[in-house]
């Protein structure tokens, strides 16, 4: 797994794997209040559909992120966005709350985790940025994560 960091918003940064799936397992579920990525918006494109012939290769790049291993049929994948060869998977395990991993050309990156109020744009765009996410993907990732 490559040195990257997690944000949970409120918290320190870290490049500890093993903070980051307990971080993640803590944080406040990701998509109870979410309005993701609408067509009006210009993140219609992005979307992946997620069908029982492609369902399994994003439950593997989830599962080969996971310091812990879990079960794929355990790994919920809710969305995936994507843009050039960069993925955005909002996913969730029985080992942690939802969570918006993201790989580039199939290879880990690095895991969001938690909710963000509309005034921590800047933040979550420039941790974004920070990982070379191109720019419609970081703002639908960022529509995907917003407390509304």
């Amino acid at each position: 797994m490559p040195d990257s960091t997690f944000y949970t918003p409120g918290h320190q940064t870290t490049r500890d794997p093993q903070m980051r799936t307990t971080a993640l397992a803590f944080t406040l579920p990701l998509f109870l209040f979410t309005d993701l990525a609408s067509s009006a918006d210009g993140c219609a494109p992005l979307k992946t559909t997620i069908n029982a012939d492609n369902r399994h290769v994003y439950q593997e790049l989830v599962q080969s992120a996971l310091t812990e291993k879990v079960k794929l049929a355990t790994i919920d994948i809710t969305e995936v966005l994507a843009e050039d060869k960069w993925l955005a998977v909002f996913a969730s395990t029985e080992i942690s709350d939802p969570g918006v991993f993201f790989f580039n050309d199939n290879k880990f990156i690095d895991v969001w985790g938690g909710m963000v109020e509309a005034k921590e744009k800047r933040t979550v765009t420039q941790w974004a940025h920070g990982l070379h996410v191109p720019g419609t993907l970081t703002q639908c990732f960022f529509k995907g994560i917003v407390i509304k």
